[in-house]
């Protein structure tokens, strides 16, 4: 497991915001694998989405994916998606925001926290017990993973560990739901093509 030093926030942020720019034509997100995922939360969690955010989202893409499948099945959340640069204002159901951050609206009243990007995080174990903070009793919050891409640390992808790490990691303080894969699920991700894991994590029982 490895973090990215930076020289400090600024450096972090300014890190963020030039990758997202270079980047903005990329998306990350597979439709099918997402959909897949949604079927799962719905149907075998028994999940009625009533809010969901999605972290750093760049084009928002992810979000609109969610909207278009869950609508015609009745469900009708809100959705939305925190991204650190400017640009997220571009975009529809998009809000500029760090999302190491949370707003009071937020807590405890969140259904679904979806992210393929939490290898962005400077600060993970304070970024996941801030989105945790916001699921609701039978909330979820899934973490996209990638061994070709969430295992290298860098100044636009700061937090690096192998998936056994990160099951490590969020047991430490969190109940790990189920892990999926993407296995026989063809892949339209317009960047990325291959093996996903999605971690579907919720707070202990006390």
């Amino acid at each position: 497991m490895e973090l990215y030093k930076y020289k400090n926030y600024e450096d972090y942020k300014k890190n963020q915001i030039d990758a997202n720019i270079r980047k903005i034509n990329n998306s990350y997100v597979d439709p099918n694998s997402l959909c897949s995922l949604l079927d799962y939360l719905v149907k075998d969690l028994n999940i009625n989405p009533k809010l969901i955010l999605c972290h750093g989202t760049r084009r928002g893409l992810e979000q609109q994916y969610i909207i278009d499948f869950l609508n015609p099945l009745g469900y009708t959340p809100e959705v939305i998606g925190t991204e650190i640069s400017p640009t997220a204002t571009d975009y529809p159901h998009t809000i500029q925001w760090d999302f190491h951050e949370t707003k009071p609206e937020w807590i405890n009243n969140t259904d679904i926290v979806y992210t393929n990007s939490f290898d962005h995080s400077c600060k993970p174990q304070e970024c996941l017990d801030t989105w945790m903070s916001c699921l609701n009793n039978k909330g979820v919050c899934i973490i996209e993973y990638s061994p070709d891409c969430d295992n290298k640390s860098q100044a636009a992808d700061p937090f690096a560990a192998t998936l056994d790490e990160y099951k490590t990691f969020i047991k430490e303080k969190y109940e790990i739901v189920d892990v999926l894969v993407n296995e026989g699920i063809p892949d339209n991700g317009l960047t990325h093509k291959g093996v996903r894991y999605f971690i579907i994590i919720n707070n202990k029982n006390e």
